[in-house]
């Protein structure tokens, strides 16, 4: 067959603003399409191009080289398409080690690439060709592996990438109605042969299972389905309403360990609300908290040891996977990250999208990525930073100290913010030093009786243990004169008197909790919607 329609059929130009409009999307706007050769992508691309007006189009082929010159022919076909009808094209080779859950991993690199792609040509639109059989296959997938109620529905036609949005337009049609339309239009495609593949459960399942069903109840039992399906889903939206108030808030005291662009990082949230919802609707929030603050889906019996300490009012860390932490204290629950999240962003490319399904990865394709040295830069050097005086001094992790000299007068305010403190020193200096935190340190806390444990203090303070050596200090030889970013030391407070002051600042630190933009019930509620919640058997 030809690579080009020998006559497009008339409606063909109407196909593409029908199914934008129906899936919320201007039909000019650009767009990224993810190109693999089969029927669903190549009729969706036919569409797009014979539009009137026609979207700019960003045709990207991801070549897992899978099946060696099958491979090389699926990537040449959809190039040599893309160039005889105008489109700008991709075509990135991924790499994959053997070994076990292949095919997810091929979906997570897939998407990786498809995510970058699209953020380089500044395109927030990414089409994919999903089609309607494409979605009972994954919604019985789910109930195989042992999905509750929660996962038994199909992928949505919209759902966040990251920044990007990821629309699947063909949901609604069936893989032969779109085979069909291609064939009657004279247009070749390209057919994957480990579709054939029956050691695959998603094969099975369209080659055997459906088949089946459509013995079993008639012609009507595969829509039938997707009802069912659709039902649960309406359902599950109206469950999400219930918990859509519990939201992460900021932690107390970021502001004295990290840098802005990490503030939202984890989180705090009060533990009454969550322990007196049902044990259904407690699992249900906890696995849609834990995934919107860590990216991860945590497991079943995970969730069941944090609802165990829910219900006896036990006081419990849980770790969980990739490095983060999380606090049951008595009034509320804490989510802390790795430590090496909150360092500064390494300039090296995203390795994975982040998808809030089982089946795919999880990593924002738009978080950069940190620095493996900046846990090690931490330690150095032993003796601290040189701060000049007037002068700064940047941290490791990006943030700023400042130390300068203001005249007082009785009109000049004392500074309240934990962020810039003036003090009223005896000496005259050159410069002090900043260090991070050690064992032994004692300090004596603004409007405290006497001196304890630095630690002590920090713990108070709401700082999280694995924090807590973020937190910089401003020393003159051996005395602390500042907490930076939680509070000044008490024998420096400033009295009646002397001509000057100390000033010190912290730059580039977090918001205050009150000054940063709390995550809103109904910012949660869509959020949850859009991650489809929740995909699969780890899903509550």
């Amino acid at each position: 067959m030809a690579a080009l329609p020998r006559t497009t059929p008339a409606d063909w130009k109407e196909r593409w603003p029908r199914l934008a409009l129906a899936v919320g999307l201007e039909p000019s706007e650009p767009v990224a399409l993810g190109l693999s050769g089969g029927a669903d992508s190549v009729l969706l691309l036919h569409w797009l191009c014979a539009s009137e007006p026609r979207p700019p189009v960003l045709a990207i082929h991801v070549d897992h080289g899978l099946r060696g010159s099958e491979s090389d022919e699926d990537r040449e076909f959809c190039a040599r398409l893309c160039r005889d009808i105008g489109v700008r094209f991709r075509a990135r080779r991924v790499a994959l080690e053997p070994g076990s859950n292949l095919e997810e991993r091929a979906r997570e690199a897939r998407y990786a690439v498809l995510a970058e792609e699209a953020a380089k040509a500044r395109v927030r639109v990414l089409l994919t060709g999903h089609h309607a059989d494409d979605g009972l296959e994954t919604l019985l997938l789910r109930w195989i592996r042992g999905s509750s109620l929660a996962g038994l529905h199909g992928p949505a036609e919209r759902s966040q990438l990251g920044q990007l949005l990821l629309v699947r337009p063909l949901l609604g049609m069936r893989r032969g109605e779109l085979r069909t339309l291609l064939r009657e239009a004279g247009l070749a495609w390209r057919e994957d042969s480990s579709n054939d593949d029956l050691r695959h459960t998603r094969n099975r399942i369209r080659a055997e299972f459906l088949p089946s069903l459509e013995q079993l109840g008639g012609s009507d039992a595969v829509e039938s389905l997707r009802q069912f399906a659709g039902a649960v889903e309406n359902l599950e939206q109206d469950l999400s309403a219930r918990t859509a108030e519990l939201v992460w808030r900021p932690l107390a005291a970021t502001r004295a360990t990290r840098r802005s662009s990490a503030s939202n990082l984890g989180g705090t949230l009060r533990r009454a609300p969550l322990a007196r919802l049902p044990s259904a609707l407690q699992r249900r929030a906890l696995w849609r908290l834990l995934v919107e603050g860590t990216a991860r889906a945590p497991s079943r019996r995970l969730l069941g040891k944090v609802i165990d300490d829910l219900g006896l009012g036990r006081c419990a860390r849980h770790a969980l996977s990739g490095g983060w932490t999380l606090c049951l204290r008595s009034r509320s629950l804490e989510l802390h990250p790795p430590l090496e999240a909150l360092g500064p962003p390494a300039h090296a490319p995203v390795r994975s999208p982040w998808l809030p399904f089982a089946e795919f990865a999880s990593a924002d394709p738009t978080a950069p990525r940190r620095s493996p040295t900046w846990v090690e830069r931490l330690a150095a050097p032993e003796q601290g930073f040189r701060l000049p005086v007037p002068g700064s001094v940047t941290l490791p992790d990006g943030r700023r100290v400042v130390a300068s000299w203001v005249e007082a007068s009785a009109e000049r305010e004392v500074p309240r913010d934990p962020r810039a403190v003036e003090l009223e020193v005896p000496w005259t200096m050159e410069h002090l030093c900043v260090r991070w935190p050690r064992s032994r340190d004692r300090f004596h806390p603004l409007g405290a009786p006497g001196s304890r444990a630095l630690r002590r203090f920090l713990a108070d303070a709401g700082v999280p243990r694995t924090e807590r050596r973020l937190v910089p200090l401003v020393l003159h030889e051996s005395e602390l004169l500042w907490v930076a970013g939680l509070r000044p030391a008490h024998p420096f407070r400033v009295r009646d008197g002397a001509p000057r002051r100390l000033r010190l600042e912290l730059h580039g630190g977090a918001l205050r909790a009150s000054e940063a933009r709390p995550r809103t019930p109904g910012a949660s509620r869509n959020r949850a919607q859009q991650f489809e919640l929740p995909f699969g058997a780890d899903a509550p």
